[in-house]
Parts: C-alpha cells; structure tokens; sequence
C-alpha cells in the first residue's frame, strides 16, 4: 500500500497539475500585484490633480491698475 501512495506522487498527471497550479497563482499573485499598484498611481494622480485644482481657487488674481 505505502508503494501505491509513493508512486500516486510521482503520477505525471498530478505533477503537471501541481506544476500548473504553482504557474497560474504566480501569474495572478503577479496581475494582482500589478493592479494594486496601478491604482494606487492613478489614486495619488487624482489627488495631486484635486489639490491643484484646489490651489488654483485659492490664488488671489491681482487685478492690474487700469490704465486710459
């Protein structure tokens, strides 16, 4: 018996599927990761543009001395 489970182990099958498992998580822990980032850059950008358009309202214009 103990045969059978040392040889269920080195089963092609079940090597390629652990293989392709182990492939497939990278690849989406990878994606995630990548599109974690990405929004966080577009979430600062958004803030960025928020606080100039912020700063702009606040500028006081001054107004040039009319001139005939």
């Amino acid at each position: 018996m103990s045969s059978s489970i040392s040889s269920i182990g080195q089963d092609p099958l079940i090597l390629y599927s652990k293989t392709l498992h182990d492939y497939t998580l990278k690849l989406w822990t990878e994606s995630r990761r990548v599109a974690e980032e990405k929004a966080k850059r577009k979430l600062a950008r958004m803030d960025l543009e928020e606080e100039a358009r912020k700063q702009s309202r606040n500028v006081p214009t001054t107004q040039q001395p009319h001139r005939p």
